[in-house]
């Protein structure tokens, strides 16, 4: 294909700007987003196994229930039936510490089982923080600031990652039959890291669209929703939507006096219902007057998903009617479904493992595009310099060469380090202490780069980085075979 040369020159500049702009902060992106695919996985395997008897049967869950709520009223406000026990919900009966924060990430939970003898055990129980946050990391770009302003400087990040990709495009497609397969890797730093950026960018470029999209749409999707309210709905309809809004927030689903079904009862319900969706959680809340909302969370392999943990059915729990299907796969209307193939693409809730570890490598090979793309910037600004006589990089080279390696290295270190001492003391602090753990390694590695010369600087962070990483597998294996 040709094209003009001022017109490619201009797309590369554009490319090459929007990259270094927005390259920081995706990388942090990439990575975390990669590990996070992982969440629930990380998160069984790096919180503590609970003090607690075996899980009893589905079937025994009602005498459970009894005995825990004649010791802890309180538990009926808000309660948790794990159908599938795992490490960071290891009993058949769970309930928060404090009611009204079950959405908010790992909270502190009391875990209830029976005994042998049928007596009722209780133990404090809460999951590891790291996962959570390093899935946080990634929403957040790295920043240490809080949602909604986290949500928008990541839209607009995602905005300047789809220029990138479109520039990025055009600048390649008249190089693209010279340079499909090429890879010159002993021919100058230039041309090695150009011809890595370029296969990387092109051979991944389906999975970076659709990560660009569906992160815009994740960051705006609120603003887009009530702009095409105004614009193409009626104004009693507006009203409508707003009055239907409020009395989802305030009013419960299923309102009844009635005695719910025992779990096994709401699970045979669902499954004449839904036979595809497989249960892992069923969710109780109870408002001030005594009524009564079920939330059921679970997976069907058969299709998308809106959540990395499964997909939302919301049950009547007296009679285990489905009451809402819009977050249930299979079930959801064309809209929602639309909607959830965003979602589902994005976290890569669909097609199990195989689908989990293509999105784990895609992420890291997303990382490191970024990170080579920021190489190639750096040594083409430094070539352009020493056209111009200069004999040592200039100080805005300087800085954006010590800010990429420090921010770069300083993410893989503070992550590493982050799951290194979960898996030494899995106690060792509440989601302030795992942030502010990670965030003093990474502004070790930061001022690092400021303080070290230039020859030393990418070699000690770079040994930092993989001293740290290989550190998780040998405390691992140290944990298993040698204490």
């Amino acid at each position: 294909m040709k094209i003009r040369a001022d017109i490619v020159q201009m797309y590369r500049d554009i490319h090459s700007w929007v990259g270094i702009l927005a390259g920081l902060f995706l990388f942090v992106a990439f990575y975390a987003g990669g590990i996070s695919v992982f969440e629930g996985t990380l998160q069984n395997w790096l919180t503590k196994p609970a003090a607690l008897p075996a899980p009893v049967t589905v079937q025994q869950v009602p005498d459970l229930m009894q005995k825990a709520f004649a010791a802890y009223p309180e538990a009926q406000q808000e309660y948790t039936v794990v159908l599938s026990p795992t490490a960071s919900l290891p009993a058949r009966l769970m309930w928060p510490v404090k009611a009204g924060q079950r959405h908010a990430g790992p909270v502190d939970m009391i875990a209830a089982s029976l005994d042998a003898q049928g007596h009722l055990v209780t133990v404090r129980h809460k999951p590891s923080e790291v996962a959570h946050f390093i899935d946080e990391l990634h929403e957040n770009v790295g920043l240490p600031v809080f949602m909604p302003y986290s949500r928008w400087f990541m839209g607009s990040i995602a905005l300047l990652y789809a220029v990138a990709l479109v520039s990025g495009v055009i600048v390649f497609l008249p190089m693209l039959a010279k340079n499909l397969f090429a890879l010159r890797l002993v021919k100058g730093a230039w041309k090695k890291w150009l011809d890595i950026h370029n296969l990387l960018g092109l051979f991944s470029l389906p999975f970076h669209v659709v990560i660009a999209l569906s992160s815009v749409l994740f960051a705006y999707h609120g603003v887009i929703h009530n702009v095409q309210t105004m614009m193409f709905s009626a104004p009693a309809a507006i009203h409508d939507h707003h009055l239907h809004v409020r009395n989802m927030n305030h009013e419960p689903v299923a309102q009844t006096s009635i005695m719910p079904l025992a779990p096994a009862e709401i699970v045979q319900a669902l499954q004449k219902q839904a036979p595809g969706f497989v249960p892992d959680v069923l969710d109780y809340a109870s408002t001030d007057k005594a009524q009564q909302t079920l939330r059921v969370i679970g997976h069907d392999g058969h299709y998308m998903m809106r959540g990395p943990a499964g997909g939302l059915a919301e049950l009547d729990p007296a009679s285990g009617k489905i009451l809402s299907t819009e977050y249930m796969p299979g079930l959801q209307s064309e809209s929602f479904s639309i909607l959830t193939t965003f979602f589902a693409l994005h976290f890569g809730s669909f097609g199990g493992n195989t689908i989990k570890f293509g999105y784990l490598i895609l992420g890291f090979v997303g990382a490191f595009l970024f990170y080579s793309g920021n190489r190639l910037w750096l040594i083409s600004r430094y070539r352009k310099e020493q056209k111009n006589g200069a004999t040592e990089p200039g100080a805005g080279t300087k800085f954006l060469t010590c800010l990429t390696y420090g921010s770069i290295f300083g993410c893989i270190s503070g992550i590493s380090v982050l799951i290194s001492t979960a898996l030494l003391t899995p106690y060792f602090g509440s989601y302030l202490s795992v942030s502010l753990l990670y965030y003093v390694i990474f502004c070790i590695c930061l001022g690092g780069a400021f303080i070290m010369p230039d020859t030393a600087r990418i070699r000690v962070l770079g040994m930092c980085a993989v001293i740290t990483t290989l550190a998780i597998p040998l405390i691992y294996v140290c944990k298993c075979f040698v204490f």
